[in-house]
């Protein structure tokens, strides 16, 4: 079935304003309905709609008149002007000052229908690219995930569960455990694979930008705003949109992300129209938002928007079953990056890995693979190897017994810390966490000097 639209009709015969939404309606489309240009602009000032029919001939306010001011608002709004026979020259100008289309009169149900469906087209395709363009300035992770241990696969039950319905997922755990990769797997198991995931990183976007992204905004909202933007929420209309480290948002732009998410819809900055979305909402966080809402870091009417469904993501020490898998997968997507073409791990290698408390989590044992396959001077990799890189701390159990898991950990970054010169970015770059993760870890083991 064809997705619902809002649709507008401006129009001053009400034979034609109610055919044209009783017709419509048929089809499943919300129709509002303006008598006159001047109406027709009210509404336009307070609500976005999908497609707009406009008549041209009106007595308080022509529908040339009317058109200019719309593309001024919106230059994106797709608008199908109606005409009559006689007026096919002015239908013609209104075609240079942006309408989508033209329907002369009289028209059949047919024509309605089918100028409304291509102008459906126009409006998904001028979604559809600038979801492109943000896709293209991101890096994203593959959408295959490879497990073998209980825990994953428990994780993978819940998400077949629930990826076919419209359910708010929560997805917690460490950095590095996947949680985007997950976000995208539940995308594509449901029924709106065909249109936009699209993610926000919240630990990324200042509190005075983060409304711009998510929200949009009009040309002239700020300085240097000197064009119309599609926020995210628009993006992932009809799609999955996924707030990456959701807990990092600010108390006032969580108060917004609420109202939009409780009302469906959303205001672009520097405008007063309200423009409605049909997303699915899906939300990631390496912090307990519980301890946050009890110290008031988080607000806990939108903690229960978001946590309507909870998954967690178990840290990769405590999958190791899925450690050489894992090895072996991202072994497979880099070989041929090397100046030889790697063929495996030795045994010695994989049980190397096995034993490691990896606080880099999945991500971390990604970039050492792809950083073992570029440094390989032979077809194996070996734990010598491993050591060799200066990427796996190899500190073997000492008199006293094995070592503990956390001081493994502790051992690990300082000597990657040392290794990078204290630079703590690149530090946090080969550990595969991010730098408030290190921070956090280097506060922790008192090696914040």
């Amino acid at each position: 079935m064809t997705n619902q639209l809002k649709i507008l009709v401006i129009d001053d015969d009400v034979t034609m304003r109610d055919a044209c939404r009783e017709i419509l309606t048929r089809s499943h489309h919300d129709v509002e309905l303006a008598e006159s240009g001047s109406q027709g602009l009210a509404l336009l000032s307070r609500w976005a709609y999908d497609v707009i029919l406009l008549d041209l001939r009106m007595p308080d306010l022509d529908g040339m008149t009317v058109l200019r001011q719309i593309r001024e608002q919106d230059p994106e709004g797709v608008v199908i002007v109606i005409t009559g026979h006689g007026s096919i020259g002015a239908a013609v100008e209104a075609m240079k000052l942006g309408a989508f289309d033209f329907l002369p009169k009289p028209f059949s149900p047919d024509e309605l229908r089918q100028a409304v469906d291509k102008a459906q087209e126009k409006r998904h395709l001028l979604l559809e690219n600038a979801y492109l363009k943000e896709e293209l300035r991101r890096r994203s992770w593959p959408t295959d995930i490879v497990c073998a241990s209980p825990a994953m696969s428990r994780v993978m039950e819940m998400v077949q569960r629930v990826a076919p319905t419209d359910t708010t997922v929560l997805l917690t755990g460490e950095s590095g455990t996947g949680k985007g990769l997950l976000a995208r797997r539940l995308h594509e198991l449901s029924p709106r694979r065909d249109h936009a995931f699209v993610s926000v990183d919240c630990s990324t976007l200042v509190p005075t930008l983060f409304e711009s992204e998510v929200f949009g905004h009009v040309k002239g909202a700020y300085t240097g705003a000197d064009s119309n933007k599609i926020g995210k929420f628009e993006l992932a209309d009809h799609g999955t949109l996924f707030f990456d480290e959701v807990a990092n948002i600010s108390r006032d732009i969580q108060a917004k992300l609420l109202k939009a998410v409780e009302d469906r819809a959303i205001t672009k900055v520097g405008s007063h129209r309200v423009v409605r979305v049909d997303t699915r909402l899906v939300a990631a966080t390496n912090q307990d938002l519980r301890q946050a809402v009890k110290s008031g870091a988080f607000r806990e009417d939108l903690f229960y928007r978001l946590n309507v469904l909870h998954i967690h993501l178990p840290p990769l020490r405590q999958r190791p079953e899925d450690v050489p898998l894992l090895a072996e997968y991202f072994l497979q997507r880099f070989r041929n990056l090397g100046p030889r073409r790697v063929r495996g791990l030795t045994a010695a290698a994989q049980e190397t890995l096995a034993r490691y408390p990896w606080p880099g989590n999945v991500r971390e044992l990604q970039n050492m693979v792809q950083r073992l396959v570029v440094m390989a001077s032979g077809q194996w990799i070996d734990a010598a190897d491993l050591e060799g890189a200066g990427i796996l701390a190899t500190e073997r159990a000492d008199e006293q017994g094995p070592l503990r898991l956390e001081e493994m950990e502790r051992l690990h970054i300082g000597r990657v810390l040392r290794q990078m010169g204290g630079r703590r970015g690149e530090t946090a770059e080969a550990l595969g966490i991010d730098r408030k993760t290190l921070r956090q870890k280097l506060r922790r083991y008192d090696l914040d000097a």
